[in-house]
């Protein structure tokens, strides 16, 4: 296992050094275990969420997860074994099955893909640039408690857009969860909305590094930041409202000493792959996806 770890981890640092947590595998709990076969090796666990938690709406309730590690002369041939070893094995939950991949290093994902995976998610990285910070916009300021209802209204309407893609579903709870959810959130958060005749049009919110560290691994370059909330009203979009917000936000990221900012976007959302671009970031990890047999969402 330690040479496939090995390997695994060089192909990957030589596609993408950005790409984290690639050099060994989480250690087995409770009722996960380690999937074997020539070349490769796996992790497999399942993910369970509560139908009255926030994180029910940002994925299914159940999800089956395969932590992949091919090393070898052959990538696609020794993933698509464990794949096959993974996908026979029986389950006593129905749910999809993901694997979460480094997005550059693509020498194994044909065996992903001639399996029925399809790409859903991926995790987008801004390096920090250098001179920190850039003029704001006068429509951006600060978010403050008073914006509570404008925020939450805003971020409503992202769990919607978002659910047209299929991986986020929006519950009857959604709401509450939300408003509690940006409660204790907002006061420890770096937040900025826009503004338009007094309303708020539009919303960017990021938790600093001490609030990161659970996404952090996925990347090599520290300190790390997850911008976990951007939207702005479609009626105020192609004014330039998404990149001001984005603006003051990375302008806050860079003085601070951030060297990489990380975000989650739908793969086949047709705004956020361009704009997020445009604003620097690029894939690192992409989250591959075959649904089972139907579940509960």
């Amino acid at each position: 296992m330690l040479d496939v770890l090995a390997g695994h981890a060089a192909r990957v640092r030589a596609a993408d050094p950005l790409a984290g947590g690639q050099d060994r595998l989480p250690k087995p709990g409770l009722g996960e275990q380690l999937v074997e076969v020539p070349g490769a090796v796996g992790l497999a666990s399942m993910d369970r969420s509560g139908l009255d938690t926030l994180n029910a709406t940002w994925g299914p309730l159940v999800v089956h997860r395969l932590h992949a590690r091919v090393g070898g002369p052959d990538p696609e041939a020794a993933l698509g074994a464990l794949l096959d070893a993974w996908t026979a094995a029986p389950r006593r939950e129905p749910g999809p099955l993901a694997v979460l991949w480094p997005s550059r290093d693509t020498a194994a994902v044909r065996a992903l893909a001639v399996r029925g995976f399809a790409p859903t998610v991926t995790v987008a990285a801004r390096p920090r640039r250098l001179p920190a910070g850039q003029a704001t916009d006068p429509r951006v300021r600060p978010a403050t408690a008073d914006d509570l209802d404008g925020i939450a209204r805003l971020y409503e309407a992202l769990v919607a857009y978002d659910a047209q893609f299929g991986w986020v579903t929006p519950r009857p709870s959604t709401p509450a969860r939300i408003r509690e959810h940006l409660t204790g959130t907002l006061p420890r958060s770096w937040a900025w909305v826009a503004e338009h005749d007094g309303a708020v049009t539009g919303v960017v919110i990021v938790d600093p590094p001490p609030r990161s560290r659970w996404i952090a691994s996925m990347v090599t370059r520290m300190p790390a930041a997850y911008l976990g909330v951007m939207y702005a009203d479609p009626a105020v979009r192609g004014r330039g409202v998404g990149a001001a917000l984005a603006a003051a936000a990375h302008a806050r990221l860079d003085a601070w000493g951030v060297a990489t900012t990380l975000l989650h976007h739908a793969v086949a959302n047709p705004l956020s792959g361009p704009f997020w671009a445009r604003q620097g970031y690029r894939p690192v990890h992409t989250q591959w996806v075959r649904q089972g047999r139907p579940s509960a969402r």
